[in-house]
């Protein structure tokens, strides 16, 4: 009986920390919309670019980041200069997810055995940081860092061996993450980047539990995943994108 008042009252928890993070989720694309808003209006640069990649991700199946579970990925973008060291980019990614315990050197991952495989279809929205002016047409300036944070939404589809086979519905993460860009020529940039996408959800890899004596009595205690964390999927990759000038007319000109 304690048992149980104790799963519920970790449970009620849980839910009313989901509900604060959808809450400020849900602001911070609030202003991630008017910043963009905006941006739009003040950019004279614009690029058009694509990249190619791989994903990768880290829960309850592979809780550290390992090479081996990299799958190719690619990407397009539309990317915003309103200023220096201010852009804007929003863009499309599609690659492919997975991850497969049979094979860990851990006894409870061995027990285990679980492994899915999926696709990711993500839009996303960001701001990015130039450390440096790389467009000055300066040969000493045509690099710089950058980082960056933005919002997106994912629609994840995936295979699994263990609970839960159905397509996911639309997921929300908040890409961050650090990237160099190089101006190869007046109109022509290639860019490497590094992003982590923190979701809010624990279901990606099919493994979806509440916690409840049935499903621990089903299942196994052995075979009980961690409700406290969240999955993540991560891009890398590089990327060629082509600039046009927008000549904006001056407002006592219209």
């Amino acid at each position: 009986m304690l048992k149980s008042i104790l799963i519920n009252q970790r449970n009620k928890k849980l839910l009313s920390i989901d509900i604060m993070l959808a809450t400020n989720y849900k602001s911070i694309f609030l202003v991630l919309f008017f910043v963009l808003s905006s941006t739009f209006s003040k950019a004279q640069d614009v690029e058009f670019g694509f990249g190619a990649g791989v994903t990768n991700y880290t829960g309850d199946i592979s809780p550290s980041y390992k090479l081996k579970n990299s799958r190719p990925a690619g990407e397009f973008f539309v990317r915003l200069n309103p200023t220096p060291a201010l852009s804007v980019r929003f863009g499309a990614m599609l690659g492919i997810i997975r991850a497969d315990e049979t094979k860990s050197k851990e006894p409870f991952y061995q027990q285990r055995a679980a492994k899915f495989t999926g696709n990711i279809y993500e839009a996303s929205a960001r701001v990015e940081y130039n450390f440096r002016d790389y467009r000055a047409m300066s040969e000493l300036n045509r690099l710089s860092p950058y980082i960056f944070l933005g919002g997106s939404v994912a629609h994840i589809s995936i295979n699994s061996n263990y609970f839960d086979n159905q397509p996911k519905a639309l997921e929300f993460s908040l890409p961050v993450g650090v990237g160099i860009k190089y101006m190869l020529a007046h109109s022509y940039n290639l860019g490497f980047e590094f992003g982590a996408r923190p979701t809010f959800t624990d279901a990606i890899d099919g493994m979806v539990q509440d916690g409840s004596n049935e499903e621990i009595s089903s299942v196994g205690k052995f075979q009980m995943t961690n409700l406290f964390t969240k999955d993540m999927y991560y891009y890398t990759g590089i990327s060629l994108s082509f600039t046009i000038n927008r000549v904006i007319c001056p407002t006592q000109f219209r």
